[in-house]
């Protein structure tokens, strides 16, 4: 058989497409790519807004702007990124949750050992919880399942509480604290603190009320408030008795002024006639006699002059100034040098001495305590007086101290006593002015004491209250 292959060469050209179609053609699979790509970017984009929506409600991290926009991110892994949100979600409500618990252990424990009443109520007053001092309180005679849910009103106010102090209406119309002190119910009183806790959108959930057992607080109180009471009474009582013992002080002053000097005064009179009189025909031995006498009745109204001012001192009216007590101390001193103007005393007094206290009892009281010190180193031939201040443990004390002869502190118990004398008749004195210097620092609530060797002075301390 012969075949023609120009027929076959024909046919074949005959069957190919033209250029137009294959142009044709490939503009079609374009159009169909750009709707595909189109398709899967609309896809893409609407599972990543919805991965996005999910991560939000989750509360996790979503996808950035720039991931949402960019084209070239064809493919997206929702459930790759769910799962990852889930598994940080799980690992932070672990840790919280153990939080909690920490915390719900913390409260329980307060809330179980608490001191004071704690009740929780919901806002239609019923009772959600309390602890063990508050069953003590109210519910020792109830079973919980008498008292949770129940009104707090019927277990706890019982009807004796007005509208106006309940705690938990005064929070419940708006008040951030309610607080009542006093509450007397059921024989107890009580101090009474309520607050709110609030719900999610603000409003008042539960309310905690917390009951304060001061029923031995206000007995003591009262008790105390009796004893003072009491006090007062018996210190008005102590004053009047003080006051008549003043007035006998008095009279007795009176009494030993006018008749103790009367006597002497006759006593005195009838030496002097039998010096005058009779003195040709008394002999040397009985003129000593009658000196003696004189001395006698001198030293006995000198005494009486004594026990007057030391009396006056102890009665004396308090008037409190600020004291320059140096200078108080150079007036002193000036004193002393005149009376004695031939006598060469070393005497140095610190600068800036203040103190508080009535200027005439403390001028008194220096002219005690130097004039001591200028009697008791008259012996020494080079004698220095000294007046200062000084600290002595944890107390600031003035101080006068001398070089005279001193004093032996077996017998210091005996030195600020009244007529108590720790040296013979070579230094004149009744043995007042130093019970008068304790009188004095005692009136102004300080301290004296002394402190001495026999034979090398003696150093007298005193506090005073401080200067303003």
């Amino acid at each position: 058989m012969t075949v023609d292959n120009s027929d076959i060469v024909q046919n074949a050209e005959s069957s190919e497409p033209s250029r137009a179609e294959l142009q044709a053609e490939i503009a079609n699979l374009r159009r169909v790519n750009t709707e595909l790509e189109a398709s899967l970017q609309r896809s893409n984009r609407y599972i990543r807004d919805k991965t996005n929506h999910l991560l939000n409600v989750m509360g996790t991290s979503q996808l950035r702007e720039e991931e949402l926009e960019d084209d070239t991110l064809q493919e997206v892994d929702p459930l790759g990124i769910i799962f990852d949100s889930f598994r940080h979600i799980l690992a932070s409500l672990k840790d919280k949750n153990k939080q909690l618990q920490y915390l719900h252990d913390e409260t329980v424990a307060i809330f179980s050992t608490a001191q004071v009443g704690i009740m929780v109520v919901d806002q239609c007053f019923r009772i959600l919880s309390f602890n063990s001092r508050m069953k003590e309180i109210f519910f020792e005679q109830l079973t919980d399942g008498d008292i949770f849910g129940n009104h707090c009103g019927d277990l706890v106010c019982k009807g004796v509480i007005p509208e106006e102090f309940c705690a938990v209406r005064r929070i419940l119309e708006g008040d951030a604290l309610a607080c009542f002190k006093g509450w007397e119910v059921q024989n107890r009183t009580l101090d009474v603190e309520a607050a709110p806790i609030y719900d999610t959108d603000g409003s008042v959930k539960r309310v905690v009320l917390v009951y304060k057992d001061i029923t031995e607080l206000k007995k003591s109180q009262e008790e105390l408030y009796s004893l003072n009471t009491q006090l007062e009474e018996r210190v008005t009582d102590r004053t009047r008795q003080l006051q008549e013992a003043n007035r006998e002080l008095e009279s007795f002053c009176y009494s030993v002024s006018h008749d103790l000097r009367a006597p002497l005064r006759h006593l005195n009179g009838f030496v002097n006639i039998l010096n005058e009189d009779y003195g040709n025909v008394i002999d040397g031995e009985g003129k000593g006699y009658l000196n003696r006498i004189t001395v006698a009745s001198s030293h006995m109204g000198r005494l009486i002059d004594d026990l007057l001012h030391i009396s006056r001192v102890s009665r004396a009216e308090m008037n409190f100034v600020n004291i320059d007590l140096s200078r108080s101390a150079e007036t002193v001193v000036s004193m002393f040098r005149e009376s004695e103007p031939k006598r060469l005393v070393n005497i140095s007094i610190a600068r800036g001495l203040q103190a508080r206290g009535d200027a005439n009892l403390i001028n008194i009281l220096l002219q005690n305590l130097v004039g001591n010190a200028w009697k008791y180193s008259s012996l020494n031939a080079e004698p220095h007086i000294e007046i200062g201040k000084t600290v002595i443990g944890s107390k600031e004390a003035f101080y006068v101290r001398d070089n005279g002869v001193g004093f032996d502190m077996t017998y210091h118990d005996k030195l600020f006593q009244v007529f108590q004398r720790l040296h013979g008749e070579e230094f004149e004195g009744t043995g007042i002015g130093l019970a008068t210097a304790q009188r004095i620092i005692a009136r102004h609530n300080g301290e004296i004491w002394a402190d001495s060797i026999l034979g090398k002075g003696a150093s007298f301390y005193f506090t005073l209250p401080q200067g303003d």
